[in-house]
This record gives structure tokens, sequence and C-alpha cells, in this order.
């Protein structure tokens, strides 16, 4: 079978812990190389992950010896890097989310299609379990006309200096641009484009520049309404899809290697699905990988990415304002 060969461009506890490792478990995909600013540390890293090949930049990247670069960096640096690696004729996955503004996801987007390479962003909730089943009962009609979605992302986050908490909202902080990005991701899967949101913003227990609480109402193509809670002063992990034909409802739909939970609920009967544990960064890898062999589109495609960010973009715009606001995807 053939493989694409990946770079992780990242050295923290979860770019090695659960990408490189998940680019490891992949049937056609290889990890070859660790990036990192730091020789030392990427060096230290690439030993670690047990590959060859350690780099200091996506200049020095050997394109004979790597096809695709996996961006875990903080949310600043995806454009520009992403950019430089389509430059150079590599392949990219960037974490999500995409990047903080709408200009930099299309120039991401350009810079990809100038250079003939696949763009993907890491939205691997695609293949949560929790997910995946709802989005079948979804298509098979189960809940008949959807008329609500609610979704919470959430986890306590301590005060300690890192870039999630000491950049703001606006330049990709925050537990919207991170947890928050997931859920919106998972609604426009489930349910459609967001075309209006209106959002608040607050900080009730951590200082620092990003807000710890927001939540954000939307409004669905199809007319259906929608509800994002993303904190960093709580735990939510919770969706609840409401239809004239029933209800689903889980407290279990985002993980790492997980099974989820997930109940459709008809004419007052439940019925628990049967969800197998799944590492949702190997079918993420795998997928990608794919999409490079074949010459084919990532489902998690870098318009996606985009989309996503645009409706963020627009309950910042909201929270700031008072005012509803459009979404400009």
């Amino acid at each position: 079978m053939s493989k694409t060969r990946w770079a992780v461009v990242g050295t923290s506890g979860f770019a090695l812990d659960w990408i490189a490792r998940g680019i490891t478990l992949g049937s056609n995909a290889e990890l070859i190389a660790i990036v990192s600013r730091d020789q030392e540390r990427a060096r230290a890293a690439a030993d670690r992950m047990a590959v060859p090949l350690a780099y200091t930049s996506i200049e020095a990247i050997d394109r004979d010896a790597v096809d695709g670069v996996f961006i875990v960096t903080p949310n600043t640096l995806h454009a520009p890097l992403a950019i430089a690696a389509a430059r150079r004729g590599l392949h990219v996955i960037v974490e999500k989310p995409m990047a903080p503004t709408l200009e930099e996801c299309q120039a991401m987007i350009d810079a990809a299609n100038a250079a003939g390479v696949v763009l993907a962003v890491a939205h691997c909730t695609e293949w949560s379990p929790t997910v995946a089943r709802a989005s079948e009962l979804v298509r098979e009609g189960a809940l008949g006309q959807l008329i609500q979605a609610t979704i919470g992302a959430s986890f306590n986050s301590p005060a300690r200096g890192q870039w999630r908490q000491t950049d703001s909202t606006e330049q990709g902080g925050g537990p919207l641009f991170d947890m928050g990005i997931h859920a919106i991701d998972v609604l426009q899967s489930l349910a459609g484009p967001m075309t209006e949101v209106a959002a608040l913003f607050d900080r009730q227990i951590h200082e620092y520049a990003a807000e710890d609480t927001t939540t954000t109402i939307a409004r669905f193509e199809s007319g259906a309404r929608g509800i994002v809670q993303a904190n960093f002063n709580c735990s939510q992990n919770t969706l609840e899809l409401i239809g004239t034909g029933g209800r689903l409802v889980s407290n279990s739909w985002l993980g790492r290697d997980f099974a989820g939970h997930l109940i459709l609920e008809q004419d007052g009967t439940r019925h628990e699905q049967a969800l197998n544990q799944v590492n949702v960064y190997v079918p993420q890898i795998e997928h990608v990988s794919t999409c490079i062999q074949n010459g084919t589109t990532p489902v998690i495609s870098g318009e996606r990415g985009r989309r996503n960010v645009a409706v963020i973009r627009a309950a910042i715009e909201s929270a700031r304002t008072g005012c509803t606001a459009k979404v400009r995807a």
C-alpha cells in the first residue's frame, strides 16, 4: 500500500501524543519528520517518535523525503506556515481553527489552489462515533424536520499564561476558537450552514485577555435554531438535536479515543445507539492521505474550515456591537 509521508510541525504534548501517534497508526500514512524552530527540541521529539528527520523550518524540509505537513502550532501561525508549505508543494493539514481571520483562511486556500496541493483542516470530530451516527440518523429522517440544535464544548482552563489565554478572542484565543470551533463544525455538518448569529462573551471566573465564557445563538439556512456554548470555566460535552419526529441527545460527543454516547427518542421510546471506540486522528489522517493519493478533495476541506471561522467572526461582531450579525461565508 502506498503511504503518504508526513512531517508534524510542532512539539507539544498534543502534537506528539495524538497527532504524530495518529499518523503512525494510519494504514496509508507514515510519520517521517518533526519540525520545530528549536533544533534540539525538534531532534528530541523526532527521537521520541522514532522518526529519522528533524527540521527547524518549512523551508528546510527535504521535498524528496516529505509529502505533507500537519501543522500543530498556536493559531496565529497557521496561515503563514500553511502558505509557506503550499508554496513549496507540500500538502497541508492544519489544526483547527483554520486561522483567526477570514482573510488568512482565503489566503491559505488560494495558496493551496495555486500550488495544486491538498489543504485540509483538522476537524477530527467528523469521525466522532457520536457525530457519525447522529449524521446517519439525520440523513435517514429519524428526526423529521430539524427545529433546534444545542451543543456544549467546555473545560476548566485556569490562567497559566498560555497563548489561548494571552491572545484575545479577536487574535484567536479563548474557548470559542478552541473548543467552540469543533461545536460549530458539528452543528453545520448536521444542520447545514449558519446564516446569522447573536453572541455574548464574558469573563466570569478567569481574568485573562480572552473571555472565558461564550454563548452563540444561530439561525440556520433551513430556519432551524442553534445554540453553541463554549467556556473555559466548566465542563460540557453535550449535544441535543430536536426535530418534528424525534430527539437525539448525547453527553459525550467529543473525544479523542472514545466510543461516545447517543440516544434517539421517538414517540416516548429511548433507543440507545451502539457505538464503537475510535481514535479520531487515525481515520482523519487516512482520509486525507487517500485524498492526496487519489487527487480528491478532503471532506474537511479548507472551504469547510473557512465557513466555521466565518461563524466565529460573526459571533465576535455580534458580541462587540450588541446586535445580530450575518455570517459572511
